[in-house]
């Protein structure tokens, strides 16, 4: 009894914690004290990741005129919830306003794949596919138990209709499991980055392209070319752009 109270007790001084924090946080952000609210929510993050913070956190970098911290925040709040609107809003306001490519590294039909599945989080889609199978057993009783032959032939098209829903949703929680997972997107941090055509600080003729900071890229390879300066180099995919390398450090994954 006296461990479930000191539980109690330690989640009850928790919470109030983290809300006197939130709140201290967004009084700062009112009072154009970014640096602070950033402080505060970064301290948040340290204890437990969520959307609605990544959000505040892109809010502050935007104020301070951090695009490509603003846009990091931004995809790092769509990637615990898809459904943060106010998330996705902003991040296509702040590309707009910046004039960076929002085009999604990958092929057209993996971006309409991931679009599709990332319009929930892979809980919703796990919860679906629980209420989905839950509605097929039912189906299945009424083919089972039911006398009408009406009935009795909802209940089997029914049930193997919601056999493939629930399939097609435990397939979406998966993939958007591994998605979040998987860490192969990221920003470009720096506001203009140099990216090589091979995996080392290049020459001239060896430069590849710019990349403007708070732009999303797709990472492949990775080679340590000097073992020296320990330097690590990504092989990335960006919109409308061929294959380069970009430094490991100019960029942060998603």
């Amino acid at each position: 009894m006296k461990k479930l109270v000191s539980v109690l007790m330690i989640s009850v001084l928790s919470a109030a914690v983290a809300f006197a924090a939130a709140e201290s946080a967004d009084s700062a952000y009112h009072q154009k004290r970014y640096q602070d609210a950033i402080k505060i929510y970064e301290s948040q993050l340290e204890q437990g990741t969520s959307s609605d913070l990544y959000y505040n956190l892109g809010c502050c970098y935007y104020k301070m005129q951090d695009i490509p911290k603003a846009i990091l925040c931004f995809e790092r709040a769509l990637v615990l919830d898809a459904a943060n609107d106010d998330a996705r809003s902003n991040l296509s306001f702040v590309r707009q306003k910046s004039k960076i490519e929002e085009n999604e590294p990958g092929g057209v039909l993996e971006n309409i794949l991931k679009n599709g599945v990332g319009m929930l989080s892979s809980n919703a889609w796990a919860l679906l596919a629980g209420i989905t199978f839950v509605v097929m057993l039912l189906a299945i009783a009424a083919y089972i138990f039911m006398d009408s032959i009406l009935w009795r032939k909802v209940g089997f098209f029914g049930a193997g209709l919601l056999l493939v829903a629930f399939i097609a949703s435990m397939a979406c929680a998966f993939y958007q499991r591994a998605v979040v997972k998987s860490h192969r997107q990221a920003i470009v941090m720096p506001q203009n980055a140099t990216l090589s055509k091979a995996p080392h600080t290049p020459s001239e003729k060896e430069v590849a392209y710019q990349l403007k900071g708070g732009t999303k890229v797709c990472i492949g390879d990775s080679v340590v070319s000097n073992l020296e300066k320990k330097e690590t180099w990504y092989k990335v995919e960006a919109p409308a752009k061929e294959d380069a390398w970009i430094l490991s450090s100019d960029t942060e994954k998603i």
